[in-house]
């Protein structure tokens, strides 16, 4: 194959065959967000305006047999909904957008984080913690029609002294919401307040995330973990912060069943968890000193301090674990942090 390109650096000839280069596809994905090409999906023919009571007629016909007290939505627009819109939907409302989170945190406990839980398989994983509390609804109707969604949301409306309020919403409507579109009709959307555990309540083995801020790392870890049996997490600020909707979906919502603390003082923290009897261990490369080989725990009091992929584990939090461990390489770099904590967590919990 003969290859050459021209001056301008944008095409390439292959077998004499003029071919635009791949990496000119980022400059046409900002090319069609300049023209607006790349906006939220509306209507298929936003030209036929459709009656707010046909919509809403539509969808009392759709909801026939629900026994919930379903809340019709028929504009993407209304403000009751505005929480749930993605980063792009929500572009030319924002200011009421911030209004309504900042009323939310004000009037919600110290420490909890408000993010929205999509799917059918997160509104169940979140029923089964039953400290977080869902603060809204929103789905279509042939998904409020499932019975196991019925059941576990008339729980929710007898057992909250303030019931989540239940929007229903054609296809059309939900996709303008989020700001992306998608197929399925049988959607759900649930925006949640998590809630924090006291540090002293959380059950051995312990996840420590320190100052780990990505949201993909943070969610696989947390998926690893909870497929291990670890259900407590104890996270600094930093990695709190990192806790969002990626970070949920990533970990296909299992971090929603776990118990999650906030530390403010990770090495007074990591102390407090050995005075329990919970052997700390800190995975590091051999280089930062770690001699000893990772090794089955041999008992479920045990705790896995992980840091950041670039700045790894603070020094104060080092010299506070019990255990500086490290895993046995035969070349190449370092792991990647989550690759890292796989292979620990699993040592460590197999015994």
């Amino acid at each position: 194959v003969f290859a050459s390109s021209n001056r301008a650096g944008q095409y390439v000839w292959v077998d004499g065959v003029k071919k635009k280069r791949r990496r000119g596809k980022k400059r046409d994905r900002k090319q069609k967000t300049e023209r607006g090409e790349n906006d939220p999906p509306r209507l298929k023919d936003k030209s036929i305006k459709r009656d707010p009571k046909d919509i809403e007629n539509e969808l009392k016909r759709a909801c026939k047999g629900i026994n919930l007290p379903l809340i019709y939505i028929t504009d993407s627009d209304d403000e009751r909904v505005i929480l749930f819109r993605g980063k792009k939907a929500r572009l030319h409302m924002h200011n009421a957008y911030d209004d309504q989170q900042k009323a939310i945190v004000k009037s919600s406990p110290n420490g909890t984080k408000q993010l929205v839980v999509g799917k059918r398989q997160g509104l169940v994983r979140l029923s089964r913690n039953s400290k977080h509390v869902p603060l809204m609804v929103v789905g279509t109707p042939l998904v409020y029609k499932e019975t196991k969604v019925q059941g576990i949301l008339e729980k929710y409306l007898k057992s909250t002294a303030k019931p989540p309020p239940l929007y229903v919403a054609d296809d059309d409507t939900v996709n303008e919401i989020r700001g992306f579109k998608r197929t399925a009709e049988n959607r759900i959307y649930i925006y949640a307040s998590l809630q924090l555990t006291p540090e002293e309540d959380l059950k051995p083995p312990v996840l420590v995330l320190a100052n780990l801020n990505n949201s993909c790392n943070l969610g696989a870890i947390a998926r690893t973990a909870f497929n291990l049996g670890i259900t407590s997490l104890l996270m600094t600020k930093t990695s709190f912060g990192g806790l969002n909707d990626t970070a949920v979906r990533t970990s296909t919502y299992s971090i929603l069943e776990c118990s999650l603390a906030v530390t403010e003082d990770l090495p007074a923290s990591i102390r407090a968890l050995s005075k329990r009897g919970i052997t700390t261990h800190c995975g590091e490369s051999a280089s930062a000193g770690a001699v000893e080989p990772i090794q089955g725990a041999g008992t479920r009091n045990w705790a896995l301090v992980v840091g950041s992929e670039m700045f790894g584990v603070p020094e104060d939090a080092m010299k506070a674990v019990d255990k500086l461990v490290t895993i046995p390489q035969q070349g190449g770099d370092s792991f990647g942090v989550a690759h890292a904590s796989v292979i620990c967590l699993y040592e460590l919990a197999r015994g």
